[in-house]
């Protein structure tokens, strides 16, 4: 009898927790959790027109690919961390500490004074912002009902991805008219609001969570600090070696061994050390494992993309940082079209909701890659914009296609309209599958892991695609500039300042425009690794969809088979 009481008593008291937690206001509580949301995933992509402008700045144009992926290193290792520390300390207490390392980070990156300084604060600000993505969406479930929690977790989404897409174009408006400093400085005083709204009204209770002692070393030691610790480095390991180019053999190989240690150390912690995993891996397999890969395919080349084309409009066509934002407007548009588009399928579909999901991810991946395929035979087309006078510029094949003129901009704007809207279709469409086909308990642990596959398929998709065309860049110049022109000197000041190529050869546009076509080149060889990695994902995304409709098709000539038997 008293081993039952307990019991008893735990039941009446996650039924009241529960009951108070539906009952806490949410308009408050969205506010803040939709604020610190949309700020982090704005502050994902922010940096993408400043990289150029801040690695000129300060001289150290051969490490612009730091200012990118320092951030999104810690950003997609700590998303899966939160979940786990919000279930042993509580959600509040949890979204304090990374709302703090979000604005700390801030601070640090506003003041920087080089390219370091610069990564170390964005390194702070991806501690918290992972943390403030992650525990939005757990801390929705808990405040909603079961009916209700798929619309919100669906307006949560496109806060998200609202914030990716209008981060480029925002940090473009404020570089030029107040500095990029800025751009780190205004988000301090509204991520501090976002946190004392929190701090106020995030009063969740969790009958797992006790009263005292959760700051103790055997309460927190079921955090997996050792998986996230391996996982971070083995990350970093890859991230130095594909982003730094004057490594030696030595060190190169060096890494590669610690990355494959790290790597192995973390799945022998995930499955024999961990007292409880950073990853639950027995849930990877079958259909959510495809749908895992398809969804860090559409990240990795979405924010290639992202951080790849505000270079191009500069470079190229002599764009300014907030023009190349208007391009990314157009990727803005199109998440809240497609966020409620594939809500309105899923939503009014006469068929399994699961297979719509798989089939709306398939028709994703096939627009993507039609989009990228064309953007990329559109660089390739267009000629770079001389920049000395109008009668310079080169013609192409159709006067309207020609870089003085507007039908390229309108297809240019196509297709990144396009490819966002795929990457937002699967967004919505991985997180309908898990509420239809993940049981309540493990939706918060799923949902947070899919919220690492898109930081994973981010930060990868942002480094070797900048990699990709940093050493494309380097190699054709050194070709052309030294091997045939035996000008080291200036080499080096376009390797270090990118933005020096109409002026080192002002007075001969022969040179000029040879220098742009190796730009413009290097460029089109970065979309190849996009290209092949969307084949990968539109095959993977057929198979799974036609194994689903054979599914499908037992099932129904199951039941009619039944009916004739009854």
């Amino acid at each position: 009898m008293s081993e039952t009481v307990p019991l008893i008593d735990i039941a009446s008291l996650e039924d009241r927790y529960h009951r108070h937690n539906l009952s806490l206001p949410k308009g408050p509580i969205l506010l803040s959790l939709w604020l610190g949301s949309f700020l982090a995933s704005v502050d994902n992509t922010v940096v993408a027109n400043m990289m150029d402008t801040v690695s000129n700045e300060f001289h150290e144009n051969d490490k612009k690919q730091y200012i990118a992926t320092s951030f999104l290193l810690t950003n997609t290792a700590f998303q899966p961390l939160y979940g786990k520390l919000s279930d042993l300390i509580g959600r509040k207490n949890a979204l304090m500490i990374a709302s703090s390392f979000f604005w700390i980070g801030c601070v640090i990156t506003m003041f920087a004074q080089s390219v370091e300084q610069f990564s170390i604060g964005r390194l702070i600000c991806g501690m918290g912002c992972g943390g403030v993505n992650s525990l939005s969406s757990i801390i929705v479930s808990d405040i909603c009902d079961a009916r209700s929690r798929g619309i919100m977790q669906g307006y949560a989404n496109l806060v998200f991805a609202a914030g990716q897409f209008l981060g480029a174009p925002l940090g473009g408006l404020i570089i030029d008219t107040i500095g990029w400093r800025y751009v780190f400085g205004l988000q301090v005083p509204l991520v501090m609001l976002s946190q004392i709204l929190a701090y106020y009204n995030v009063n969740i209770r969790l009958t797992h969570v006790p009263k005292y002692g959760k700051y103790t070393w055997k309460h927190l030691k079921k955090l997996d600090l050792g998986g996230t610790f391996t996982l971070t480095c083995s990350i970093a390991t890859f991230l130095i070696i594909s982003s730094e180019e004057n490594l030696s053999q030595f060190t190169k190989q060096l890494l590669i061994v610690s990355g494959l240690i790290f790597l192995v150390l973390f799945f022998l912690t995930e499955f024999y050390w961990a007292q409880e995993r950073l990853i639950p891996f027995e849930i990877l397999y079958g259909r959510t494992g495809v749908v895992s890969l398809i969804t860090i395919i559409s990240a990795f080349v979405t924010f290639g993309d992202v951080f790849r084309k505000p270079l191009y409009l500069q470079l190229m066509q002599n764009f300014t940082s907030s023009g190349c934002g208007l391009f990314m407007v157009f990727t803005s548009l199109s998440a809240p079209i497609a966020s409620f588009a594939t809500g309105f399928v899923t939503k009014h579909t006469t068929k399994s909701v699961e297979y719509m999901c798989y089939v709306l991810a398939m028709g994703s991946m096939i627009l993507q890659l039609i989009s990228q395929i064309s953007e990329a035979a559109l660089i390739d087309y267009l000629k770079p914009k001389l920049g000395l006078s109008e009668s310079d510029s080169s013609l192409t094949l159709f006067n309207m296609l020609d870089n003085e003129h507007f039908a390229w901009k309108v297809l240019l704007s196509i297709t990144t309209a396009a490819n966002g809207y795929g990457y937002c279709t699967i967004l919505v469409a991985t997180l309908v599958v898990v509420i239809f086909t993940v049981e309540k308990s493990k939706q918060g642990t799923v949902t947070g892991l899919f919220y690492l596959w898109r930081s994973l398929g981010t930060v990868f998709g942002a480094s070797l695609i900048l990699t990709t065309y940093e050493k494309c860049l380097e190699s054709k110049l050194f070709k052309y500039l030294v091997t045939e022109k035996n000008d080291l000197k200036s080499y080096n000041k376009l390797i270090h300042d990118s933005s020096l190529v109409r002026k080192i050869y002002k007075h001969e546009p022969a040179i000029t425009e040879k220098l742009l076509s190796l730009y413009r080149s290097s460029f089109f060889i970065s979309y190849l690794p996009q290209i092949v990695i969307l084949l990968l994902g539109t095959g993977m995304s057929v198979v799974l969809v036609i194994k689903m409709n054979k599914v499908l098709n037992k099932e129904t000539e199951t039941d009619k088979n039944n009916d004739e038997i009854i």
